[in-house]
């Protein structure tokens, strides 16, 4: 083949291997195409191919041979992609392990290298016998390499664990990015960096493994003070866990009584998720134990010190800090409310010492769709997000609430079951309104039922829980159900 031939045989070669290489970029599916050895050999090829070569190398022989070996091995490469690595990422069939695939084509490469050899008039035999000594030299220093080989093979053949899973291996924990004859390839979770460890230490070792997408564990532990009941305690943890946006509910969460040191209880936790690098790991911990100590806050409950000489300092909380908030104070925020417009100053007076205000932390889900509830919330300080859970579980935000908002007032309507999700989005502070604590205003005044009903219909008309074409005959008796629902819910507190 003359050289304008190889020339153009291997651009075309070449575009097709980058094209190959731009769709693995866009598509995980398609496996990377071998690139440097095809196009340095390939290269070669045609470099073999030159005029001025011939007047520098004397053997035609010479040149015809080493193009033989460029574009056989140029061949291998491509062939092993195009009839093994595509058909199986494609899934018209299970290609065998890689590391039989690079051992079967080395083999195979030698085999074809020694027939040119010997088709181009090499004297193999005689280069063999001169060199069973240095074959002999390099097979003893070459022990180390050939037990990461047979390590490498052990590795293939049971098939401990895959590319993407992620193990631990002693002290080192990763994801296996690649496994090759002699190393397993590991990238930490926690710095990015790669790990590269010798498949006979691999081979040898205990290894822990997680698949991709399956449950895993995480445990962790956590003191509170004895002066906590241990079921409330266990209550309150499991509480937290579940409704964390990351944990699963299958497995369930658990928690449970560990052990009794000098100045706390210590209670162990395991949830599970499904994002198991070591980062999202600990960060899932993190937010959990922020979590509790926000529901302990709210609670008047707190994480005890351990003992130690001294007194600890006790916690100060700046005077306009609005879990310091007075009566006045409260006053001021449920007259912002649009739900208590018409309660007269006599009545917010009374109603703002029974409120309180909780804090909650980032990422701390307030209310959930589908739990019962018997109370509003106002916001203070701070961002929640409202979300609801379609019938094929997709998560729908529907909007974001800041200062002085309210969320959950059905709650104070009817024992129906909440409609959505909130979740604060920082830190947040929030008045929060039982139902109870509007009792004894409805026991002084009961037209303040047939108000609050009215307050109630129309917030939910204008956020758009209600269909806005309904006729105003339909609108009515919507009203009316309301205010029955709130007539048999205060009864019923109250005792009637």
């Amino acid at each position: 083949m003359t050289f304008g031939l190889r020339l153009i045989t291997t651009i075309l070669i070449t575009l097709l291997l980058t094209v190959s290489h731009q769709r693995n970029l866009l598509s995980s599916r398609w496996p990377k195409p071998p690139v440097r050895l095809p196009v340095l050999a390939l290269l070669l090829w045609v470099g073999t191919a030159l005029p001025f070569l011939e007047k520098i190398i004397s053997k035609q022989a010479s040149l015809t041979t080493i193009g033989q070996l460029a574009l056989l091995y140029a061949t291998l490469s491509l062939g092993g992609w195009l009839l093994l690595e595509i058909p199986g990422a494609l899934g018209w069939w299970h290609p065998p392990a890689k590391i039989l695939r690079q051992l079967s084509g080395l083999i195979l490469a030698a085999i074809l290298t020694l027939i040119i050899l010997q088709q181009a008039g090499v004297n193999l035999a005689g280069l063999i016998t001169t060199s069973a000594l240095l074959t002999g030299v390099v097979a003893f220093a070459a022990q180390e390499p050939l037990k990461d080989i047979f390590g490498g093979l052990s590795l293939q053949l049971d098939q401990p664990f895959k590319e993407g899973d992620w193990i631990q291996i002693g002290e080192d924990c990763g994801q296996v990015i690649m496994l090759t004859l002699m190393n397993t390839y590991l990238r930490t979770g926690m710095d990015g960096c790669t790990l590269i460890i010798p498949n006979d230490t691999v081979a040898q070792a205990t290894i822990r493994r997680v698949h991709l997408g399956t449950p895993y564990g995480n445990c962790f532990e956590v003191g509170l003070d004895y002066g906590f009941p241990p079921s409330q305690a266990l209550s309150l943890l499991l509480g937290v866990v579940n409704r964390h946006a990351s944990v699963l509910t299958k497995p369930a969460p658990k928690a449970w009584v560990a052990s009794f040191e000098d100045s706390y209880i210590c209670y162990g936790i395991q949830v599970w998720h499904k994002d198991i690098s070591d980062v999202k790991r600990l960060s899932i911990r993190g937010e959990l134990m922020e979590q509790i100590w926000y529901a302990l806050e709210r609670i008047g409950q707190s994480i005890p010190f351990r003992v130690r000489l001294g007194s600890p300092k006790p916690q100060t909380l700046a005077a306009d800090d609005p879990m310091c908030a007075d009566t006045q104070r409260k006053v001021q925020w449920l007259t912002s409310n649009a739900l208590f417009t018409d309660l007269s100053q006599a009545q917010l007076d009374a109603l703002a010492p029974s409120t309180r205000c909780v804090r909650f932390a980032k990422g701390e889900t307030i209310i959930r769709q589908g739990e019962s509830g018997d109370c509003l919330y106002q916001m203070i300080t701070g961002t929640v997000e409202v979300s609801q859970t379609n019938s094929q579980g997709q998560k729908i935000t529907f909007q974001k609430l800041g200062q002085h908002e309210i969320f959950g007032e059905m709650a104070l309507c009817t024992k129906q079951p909440r409609n959505s999700t909130v979740r604060a989005l920082e830190e947040s502070v929030l008045l929060e309104v039982e139902r109870r604590d509007l009792q004894p205003l409805i026991d002084q005044d009961q037209g303040l039922v047939e108000k609050l009903a009215r307050l109630v219909h129309l917030r939910q008309m204008e956020i758009g829980s209600l269909n806005q074409q309904q006729s105003h005959s339909s609108k009515l008796h919507s009203q009316r159900r309301l205010i029955r629902s709130m007539h048999r819910l205060y009864k019923v507190i109250r005792g009637d």
